[in-house]
């Protein structure tokens, strides 16, 4: 394999640490230190610069915070400077590594992404009646420093980037295990060492598909025995890489019995919203309407928070999911002998009609014989009590068509 070498003068050029900057403070300019460092943006850029080509920049102290969401995390915020550092890195490194990666994998990577990635769960479950589903234990803490450098050292030869990637690497975790959960190049670096695990899956192991975002692995084959026997193997390759499996979310099963995948169940025909998803979604829009409403976010910045989450609904099964969540009030259902629909033509021919059927409830008044179902109305028409009797085959209330109507 080709390794990649001089790149140190572009990640380290003004323009692309400038570029770095503008990307890192996308949608938190807001913030402290990124408006101080971008109120004198070209001479910090130039100091990080020096530092930079001279050897001796360090990270700097990084804030730590825990979150549930669902589970614990401990994630770290590097200081503004550093996460300049990181894009700078990865804006030049991105487009060398991703080239070389497996096509399985989804996550950090453009183009690719969590829908792309059930796409592609779901063609393979149509396609295969068996699949092994694995989830690293503890992805980022579990790193070790060494093989991450080696994975990398395998792909990239200018020393200098290397050895800035190392100052990187070696800034997190503890006794040289761990890759700080919230820095841009934790992301890819753990997702370049688990593409050794999708090579070797596709290659020395040829299984039959595969599908893996970032920690969560799914394999797939025509037959249970071979996943059985699969097992064993990728605990040891996880294990010569200082990674094991979360035993409690592994799985065998058959394709039919539905992929627990990202948030959703992954069929043959559809994707389920998983109902945690769905209540951490509820709960998200919910917070974001309290913010709304006491004037912390606008109205287009609640739009945009709204649409991105129908947005993303609307990749699975959840039409009537969002109408309750958005359109919660309900028409009345019309009761007796005014249910009926207008006659004639098509169910469109009123905008109260709706695509829905209920039972002919013919009374003594109405000479027609239709049998079964038909269109009905949603709402409520206000008949006058002396509305005359309806004409023969239309309901009570609708004016008669006149001679020469068929």
């Amino acid at each position: 394999m080709r390794r990649i070498g001089g790149v140190w003068d572009e990640i380290t050029s003004f323009a692309n640490l400038m570029h770095a900057a503008r990307r890192a403070a996308a949608g938190k300019r807001w913030q402290r230190g990124v408006a101080a460092f971008l109120e004198r943006l070209e001479p910090n850029v130039l100091a990080l610069q020096r530092r930079l080509r001279g050897g001796d920049w360090r990270p700097g102290t990084p804030t730590t915070f825990a979150i549930r969401d669902p589970k614990p995390r401990t994630i770290t915020a590097a200081p503004f400077a550093d996460r300049v550092v990181h894009h700078a890195l990865i804006d030049v490194l991105e487009p060398h590594l991703d080239r070389r990666m497996a096509p399985c994998s989804f996550a950090c990577r453009r183009g690719m992404g969590q829908h792309r990635a059930l796409r592609q769960a779901q063609r393979l479950v149509r396609r295969w009646p068996w699949f092994l589903q694995l989830d690293i234990a503890r992805c980022f803490p579990s790193m070790r420093h060494d093989v991450v450098l080696a994975a990398l050292a395998r792909r990239l030869k200018d020393r200098a980037a290397l050895a800035l990637c190392a100052t990187i690497v070696r800034a997190g975790g503890d006794a040289g295990v761990g890759l700080p959960i919230g820095n841009l190049t934790s992301q890819w670096l753990a997702n370049l060492v688990l593409d050794g695990l999708d090579h070797w899956l596709l290659g020395e192991q040829r299984v039959a598909g595969c599908v893996r975002y970032m920690d969560d692995v799914v394999v797939f084959a025509p037959q249970r025995d071979e996943l059985a026997a699969l097992r064993p193997r990728i605990d040891g390759w996880l294990a010569a890489h200082g990674l094991a499996v979360k035993e409690a979310a592994a799985r065998l099963w058959p394709s039919r019995a539905g992929l627990p995948f990202l948030g959703f169940v992954v069929h043959a025909g559809m994707l389920r919203l998983r109902p945690q998803n769905a209540r951490r979604s509820r709960k998200r829009l919910a917070q974001r309407l309290w913010q709304w409403r006491t004037g912390q976010i606008d109205d287009a910045q609640y739009a945009a928070s709204a649409a991105s989450t129908i947005a993303h609904l609307r990749h699975g099964a959840t039409l009537q999911l969002r109408r309750a969540w958005f359109f919660p009030d309900k028409r009345p259902r019309v009761e007796g002998p005014l249910n009926r629909c207008n006659r004639g033509g098509s169910f469109d021919n009123d905008p109260d009609n709706a695509r829905s059927d209920n039972r002919n409830n013919n009374d003594a008044t109405n000479r027609n014989d239709n049998l079964g179902a038909r269109p009905a109305k949603t709402s409520v028409r206000q008949i006058p009590e002396d509305a005359p009797a309806a004409p023969p085959g239309r309901a009570r209330g609708c004016p008669d068509p006149g001679p020469g109507w068929h």
